[in-house]
């Protein structure tokens, strides 16, 4: 029971350690910021999937704690903490849904929810994030903003699901 103990806990840290790179390489190279920002949330995903919702909320923070103290730009740990949130509630909603056996189109349908529940604020707050310093000008395009963020949800859902697939394929022995 110990050494299980420890292997999670060591998975953890490692995943960790590598979630707080990968959004520090977001931060140096920039052209790649939502790149290596989603590929650390994607990170969190595999936790909540493998250990659970509360490991996976506990990882969540400590990410969130050491993108704060190690990343020099702060907008990119907002990007990180949206990111991993639509992923964790995805996947913990997923998980509740499974005991109850609902469908797979309602899931889809509470994903674009809390999609938008994330996205429409950060269009709104945070448009130099996500769009750069050109579309904090233009203030007239933000609704039209909305249909090509649910057109990025599904590149990000469908990038996602195959990284988490070839995930297991190759390391379902390791964790």
């Amino acid at each position: 029971m110990h050494v299980n103990k420890t292997k999670k806990i060591a998975i953890l840290g490692v995943f960790a350690a590598l979630s707080t790179v990968f959004t520090v390489l977001g931060t140096v190279i920039s052209v790649n910021t939502v790149f290596f920002t989603a590929l650390a949330a994607y990170l969190l995903g595999i936790i909540v999937v493998r250990f659970g919702i509360k490991e996976g909320i506990l990882f969540y923070f400590v990410c969130a704690a050491l993108d704060f103290f190690v990343n020099p730009n702060k907008m990119h740990v907002i990007l990180y903490l949206a990111l991993a949130a639509y992923i964790l509630l995805s996947e913990g909603i997923f998980l509740l849904m499974q005991k109850k056996n609902l469908k797979e189109w309602a899931h889809c349908v509470i994903r674009l929810v809390i999609f938008l529940l994330i996205y429409v604020p950060m269009i709104f707050f945070f448009p130099k994030l996500l769009f750069g310093d050109a579309m904090q000008k233009m203030a007239a395009f933000y609704p039209l903003l909305i249909p090509a963020g649910v057109i990025g949800l599904l590149v990000y859902d469908v990038a996602y699901r195959v990284f988490k697939r070839i995930f297991y394929e190759r390391f379902h022995t390791i964790i």
